[in-house]
């Protein structure tokens, strides 16, 4: 195995016992000495990785679900890496959902079992919606672009309430209620400004 495969099975290790002891206290009551003891690994090699528990949330489950999710659009598509995210594109947001759902039981645990985390997951993720989403790049006005941040925090949060309901809503019918959000709100960004 070569130095880096040990490095990633190394984390991805801690990142699952993180996410099972998860499924027993809030991450505020998890200490490396537990992550450590159960993983099977020493504390050096914790800190070797990450500062705290929480980090190994919103570094390594983020970097994983982001990383999936860049290599899966660019192997199912034919746009090339760093080709505008167009979530009116229901091939690409089909293959972004069903990223996050092979990730669905870490995401759950962390959001409804991390405290004060709220969004943080996906900050990363809304970063890139601000960056390369197709809405952002049309925006020329402070105005426009208050709107389409907006419906940016709403589909996030369509996804987060998605992710975390009891029961998991099909993927057509998510993708309808994306488009109705997503048609009433740029059509706000379309209307010409009142002078």
């Amino acid at each position: 195995m070569s130095k880096n495969a040990s490095r990633e099975a190394t984390q991805d290790k801690i990142l699952e016992t993180v996410i099972d002891i998860l499924r027993e206290v809030p991450i505020s009551k998890i200490t490396v000495a537990e992550i450590s003891r159960r993983a099977n690994i020493n504390r050096k090699t914790f800190y070797k990785y990450f500062d705290t528990p929480t980090q190994v949330l919103l570094v390594r489950l983020e970097d994983k679900i982001l990383s999936e999710i860049l290599y899966d659009l660019t192997q199912q598509t034919c746009d090339p890496v760093g080709h505008t995210l167009d979530v009116t594109n229901h091939k690409q947001t089909k293959i972004v959902l069903n990223v996050l759902i092979r990730y669905r039981e870490a995401i759950t645990a962390a959001y409804q079992n991390a405290g004060g985390l709220d969004f943080e997951l996906f900050d990363d993720f809304l970063a890139r919606l601000r960056r390369d989403w197709l809405p952002f790049k049309n925006c020329l006005t402070t105005e426009q672009k208050f709107v389409a941040n907006i419906l940016s925090q709403m589909l996030i949060k369509l996804m987060v309430d998605w992710l975390t309901a009891d029961v998991l809503l099909p993927v057509p019918q998510l993708l309808h209620r994306a488009d109705i959000l997503f048609k009433t709100s740029i059509s706000d960004l379309n209307q010409p400004q009142n002078r």
